[in-house]
């Protein structure tokens, strides 16, 4: 299996690949030990400080661009659920979820799989990705995202369409760190049915033995995102249901999922959680594990959420609130709607400038007074389920998948890139 591919990225059309890997094999060029100057650019990035940021400040998105980064091996591709990080060293790194194979024709999912899963969707058989090669994609640029070499494409089995990717981020060491659900790898028995962490030592070429989250026989955690704080822990993010895992259907999930936050000052050996992240009054009935959460300077988490509407049943909407720090864990504040339509899975950034954006494919907003306002950016909106950093330069970087929660052959999808810098408006 070919593992090392280089490709450029240039500008074009969102839906048309400029870009495909090479199948040549070459040596990946990874850059683990980072310079002392390069990390301190990242945490500079990643957490300075937003005092002197006023409510009635402005800002604006500027040399907004559009790149395709990557497409599958065979059109039409599938390139799905990207994840993004900074590494030590200033790299920029990528994940997402490949598939490739037989568009008709493949083996399903045996039944009582499918039961278990609630998978695939009733009369669309396209959507069991039984006998597909699936693969756990990573790219790595090491100029400021203007070229991106494949590094690993670790295998998995499965009839879901992604079990990791999101869940992804880098330790101050090097080492990588994902979440994986392994609710979704029901063809390996061996691996727990429920969310743990594996960590990659050499770039994702390959990864250690799982580590559980929690208690398996108490609860099922689904871990969506992981993200470092300013004070260098580390915080695991995602959907808890207080039910022994593989205990139920996946649409019976549904209906229990409620939102995790764990903490960790050991680089995620050992957590402390799940920590209880709305109030009581909303927690039954939330229907769903996706939210996302931005570090304020006081050490508060905004948090913007994906529900259920609490009266009107199965319509999906978007909800924020602020957890406050208390200690070293954080309080519940009051949550309610938030002023975007549902898209996905929420991705906030905190910036170095210091406004905290929501990205979207609906658009790109910016709010400086922890979500009381938000201000809509003159730019497009994302690519599908995005994912935003910021690199040392202050570019911001939002990578995301053309296309939606496809079958597979249905739409040919491709991972892009966005990239544009904030300008504070004078007076």
């Amino acid at each position: 299996m070919n593992t090392t591919r280089s490709f450029t990225c240039e500008a074009g059309h969102r839906r048309r690949p400029m870009v495909r890997p090479r199948m040549k094999q070459r040596e990946s060029r990874l850059h683990l030990l980072p310079s002392i100057s390069a990390v301190l650019a990242v945490i500079a990035v990643a957490f300075c400080s937003a005092i002197g940021v006023q409510a009635e400040d402005q800002f604006s998105a500027v040399e907004h661009a559009r790149r395709t980064i990557y497409h599958s091996p065979q059109t039409p591709g599938f390139t799905s659920w990207a994840g993004a990080w900074t590494m030590p060293d200033g790299s920029l790194m990528v994940s997402f979820t490949q598939a490739t194979g037989s568009v008709d024709g493949r083996p399903r999912a045996p039944k009582e799989v499918q039961h278990q899963l609630s998978w695939p969707p009733p009369g669309r058989p396209g959507y069991d990705m039984t006998g597909l090669d699936l693969r756990n994609v990573h790219l790595r640029s090491t100029d400021a995202g203007k070229t991106w070499e494949q590094v690993s494409a670790d295998p998995f089995k499965s009839c879901m369409n992604g079990i990791t990717g999101e869940a992804q981020t880098a330790l101050p060491n090097g080492t990588i760190i994902r979440g994986v659900w392994g609710y979704y790898l029901p063809y390996n028995p061996e691996l727990p049915k429920t969310g743990y962490l594996e960590r990659s030592t050499d770039g994702s070429k390959t990864w250690g033995k799982p580590e559980v989250l929690l208690d398996p026989a108490k609860y099922s955690a689904w871990p969506k995102r992981l993200r470092v704080l300013s004070d260098g822990r580390l915080i695991a993010i995602g959907g808890v249901a207080q039910v022994p895992a593989n205990s139920r259907t996946r649409a019976e999930y549904n209906g229990l999922f409620e939102p995790l936050l764990m903490v960790s000052s050991d680089n995620g050996k050992t957590w402390t959680g799940p920590i209880a992240v709305v109030p009581t009054e909303h927690r039954q009935n939330w229907g769903g594990e996706e939210f996302d959460a931005a570090e304020l300077p006081n050490g508060d988490l905004l948090c913007v959420f994906r529900r259920v509407h609490p009266v009107a049943g199965g319509r999906e909407v978007r909800w924020q609130g602020v957890l406050k720090k208390v200690g070293d864990t954080w309080s519940p504040g009051d949550v309610g709607p938030a002023p975007f339509p549902h898209s996905g899975h929420p991705d906030v950034l905190a910036t170095r400038e210091g406004p905290i954006l929501h990205v979207a494919t609906s658009g790109i907003h910016w709010t400086a007074d922890a979500g009381k306002t938000w201000n809509k950016f003159a730019v497009p909106g994302t690519a599908y389920y995005p994912r935003a950093i910021q690199a040392a330069d202050g570019r911001i970087f939002v990578f995301g998948h053309v296309g939606g929660d496809d079958a597979f052959g249905k739409s040919d999808q491709s991972i892009v890139l966005d990239s544009f810098r904030l300008r504070k408006e004078r007076e």
